[in-house]
């Protein structure tokens, strides 16, 4: 086994993003030929930051991206056109909004645990921030929208974050990608992409989440300190789609090296039926 879509890795990832993926199919390989079944040492096999790779590295090595994402875009139905360069970031990272972390030193008093307070007034006392980063899992600018996709393949959504206990993932995902559309004038589409059987067994929150967001006054309730005009202005669609259309859309007629490779991954990990052709 080996880190398929290198160059492409190369062009779209840190050499730390790299090395950890790449750490991951050294892992499994030792694990496999060692019959090693210890769960970190086969991360390989459920990693979605290698899922999420290898899904969409067609589109940004495709000359026809426009097409391609006009089909995904319909699957979600959401019927936007998309305008010029298709630009792709993978693993990218998003600072919470200035105006939610001002918003919640007022709130954050009413956390139920009490050690949880007081490390909130240490971190507003030492002017730290209250909530990290937002990782994304992946990106898609388009000159008049932007796409923020999270993968998951058997995980759910989390619930919270260190000091908000109610702040679920998806909300997160939503209140970072209103400010990136808001910023550049753009409107948002947030993808969740799960194997479908999680969504039709109604097995996963991200299954409620996904339907409850559908309603502009339901998504105010998760992320409060945002104005509805906004939520309604810059987001266009919380949709959810199956991983496996995903990637019979983007591996259809795509040439590459590497395809093969790519499909036996997908096959194994059950995204893939055998006698499917492309």
């Amino acid at each position: 086994m080996r880190l398929l879509f290198e160059d492409l890795a190369k062009r779209r990832l840190t050499p730390e993003r790299i090395q950890k993926l790449k750490d991951w199919v050294e892992n499994a390989d030792k694990a496999r030929t060692g019959g090693q079944l210890e769960r970190r040492a086969n991360q390989y096999d459920k990693a979605e930051e290698l899922i999420t790779f290898y899904t969409f590295a067609p589109l940004e090595l495709r000359e026809d991206k426009n097409d391609l994402l006009h089909e995904i875009l319909a699957m979600a139905r959401v019927h936007q056109s998309v305008e010029g360069d298709t630009r792709m970031k993978f693993e990218k990272l998003y600072a919470p909004p200035k105006e939610y972390l001002s918003w919640f030193s007022n709130k954050v008093s009413n956390h139920p645990v009490r050690y949880m307070r007081e490390q909130a007034k240490e971190h507003i006392k030492d002017n730290k921030d209250l909530e990290t980063e937002t990782h994304v899992d992946a990106v898609i600018d388009e000159g008049n929208v932007v796409i923020f996709i999270e993968t998951k393949f058997t995980s759910d959504i989390s619930v919270q974050t260190t000091f908000n206990p109610n702040r679920n993932q998806l909300a997160r995902l939503i209140d970072v990608g209103i400010g990136v559309a808001k910023k550049g004038n753009k409107k948002l589409v947030v993808l969740v992409c799960s194997p479908k059987e999680f969504f039709d067994r109604k097995s996963r929150l991200f299954y409620y989440k996904v339907r409850d967001y559908s309603d502009y006054h339901e998504i105010k309730n998760d992320i409060e300190w945002r104005p509805q005009e906004d939520i309604e202005k810059y987001l266009l669609k919380v949709a959810w789609v199956p991983l496996e259309e995903v990637i019979r859309i983007l591996y259809t007629g795509f040439s590459h090296s590497d395809k093969a490779e790519a499909l036996a991954f997908f096959e194994e990990r059950k995204l893939l039926k055998p006698d499917i052709l492309f």
